[in-house]
């Protein structure tokens, strides 16, 4: 099987254009939470679940913008840790709990 190797980079940029889906925007939300700097997350979809992930990265003291009216929204990351320690967080059906 063909492998790709990455190595670890300091700094990456671009654009990235992925299909419209729920799991993919949720993770993207958490990638985008968990990285270093501010990511723009474009024409997020609008669903119970991602309106769900909004606001728990909210709880656990993600700083995340609407840009506007549009679905646009700018993360700002916390560099792989999130500043709120313990939270009650909600995630509707995007999350399954594991052994299920």
């Amino acid at each position: 099987m063909e492998q790709l190797r990455l190595t670890p980079t300091a700094q990456l940029s671009g654009t990235i254009k992925l299909p419209g889906s729920k799991s993919i925007s949720n993770r993207t939300l958490l990638l985008a939470a968990l990285a270093s700097g501010s990511t723009l997350v474009r024409d997020l979809l609008d669903s119970d679940d991602i309106r769900h992930m909004l606001n728990a990265l909210r709880l656990l003291g993600v700083e995340v913008e609407q840009v506007g009216d549009s679905r646009d929204f700018r993360v700002q990351g916390v560099h792989g840790e999130f500043p709120v320690k313990s939270a009650d967080l909600f995630l509707g059906n995007g999350i399954r709990p594991s052994g299920r």
